[in-house]
């Protein structure tokens, strides 16, 4: 059935049409395929010739006080700095002249597993208000306060990590006086205060290994949340000892995709940027349509062809994954 060169297991394909059968009963045939304005992306069957409509920014630049093993601070190299609220402010009067019209505001956290946004979100919310955008968030951990002032702030969407080991909270994260309630409490917060929440699951996050993945899972699907984004660790972001070691394979993240698609059913569920490159790619890719994901990415060359093959219709936007509610609740 798949005409692209890439050797799928086929007992496991028919396993995971039950998560696409799932999805298409819920959301219909609608298929997404993002391609945020961090970086140009472009294979034979995708490719977006409109500019950047989203962005990311960094309140750090490139510093993170924590320097956790998961990316040594790596993700945060390609997101615009804005590192006072004065800069924030004229970073986004630019880009809105530019014809940005949404931004993910993130930044490296502090010893306690924090993104220290609480100064920025007056500007946040002049950005909402004043100059129209949509504002996004990726926080880490998330106290009262934060969770009280991003409401205030008319944040569109907080994105947050969930993790459900805490060896692996206190070994690759490197918060041993954190743990697994921690990270609920953060979503019970945002709850309380009428948020919008896009958890974020790595697989692999405990060097490649899974191990919390479906305990978080089981977290997040008690708060029914907007979209869920799946991504898979990329050694090479990492510090050294991640770098040795290989992701999950394909395989072992096809089953976290349809379990997560069997626990929320009603929820959208994305496959995210970060993942790694090569032939096991594309083969991830596929095994995530098959298990029913409402999206992709930056998709794999092929992956949006296949999709139309299977009978799904394709979406094709610039704006990032996790923004993908908005559209679904239009379809």
């Amino acid at each position: 059935m798949v005409d692209i060169d890439v050797d799928i297991d086929r007992e496991l394909e028919e396993r995971l049409r039950e998560g696409l059968e799932i999805r298409l009963r819920n959301f219909g045939r609608k298929v997404f395929f993002h391609s945020p304005g961090f970086k140009h992306y472009e294979v034979d069957d995708f490719h977006i010739d409109s500019p950047p409509k989203f962005v990311d920014i960094s309140i750090t630049g490139r510093n993170c006080e924590l320097m956790c093993d998961h990316c040594a601070s790596k993700i945060l190299w390609h997101m615009i700095p804005a590192t006072t609220p004065q800069e924030l402010k004229r970073v986004g009067r630019e880009l809105k002249e530019k014809g940005v019209d949404g931004i993910l505001i993130s930044g490296g956290s502090n010893k306690d597993g924090v993104v220290e946004l609480y100064e920025f979100l007056d500007t946040m919310r002049y950005l909402k208000e004043e100059l129209g955008m949509m504002v996004t968030c990726h926080v880490g951990l998330v106290d009262e306060e934060l969770a009280k002032g991003l409401k205030e702030a008319g944040t569109d969407a907080v994105l947050l990590d969930i993790i459900g080991d805490d060896e692996t909270i206190r070994e690759v994260y490197k918060l041993p006086h954190k743990s697994v309630k921690d990270y609920d409490e953060s979503m019970r917060l945002l709850r309380k205060y009428g948020l919008r929440i896009v958890p974020h699951i790595i697989v692999g996050l405990h060097y490649g290994k899974i191990k919390g993945e479906y305990n978080a899972l089981d977290m997040i699907a008690k708060y029914k949340p907007e979209t869920l984004v799946i991504v898979v660790i990329m050694p090479y972001y990492g510090k050294a000892k991640f770098q040795l070691l290989p992701p999950p394979s394909p395989e072992e993240s096809a089953d976290v995709f349809l379990y997560a698609r069997k626990k929320m059913p009603d929820s959208p569920i994305m496959v995210g940027c970060a993942r790694p490159a090569g032939a096991d790619r594309t083969k991830l890719d596929i095994y995530a349509i098959l298990a029913g994901v409402n999206g992709i990415a930056f998709p794999a060359e092929g992956v949006l062809t296949y999709s139309k093959s299977i009978g799904l219709e394709p979406v094709v936007s610039p704006s990032c994954c996790s923004t993908v509610f908005y559209a679904i609740e239009g379809v």
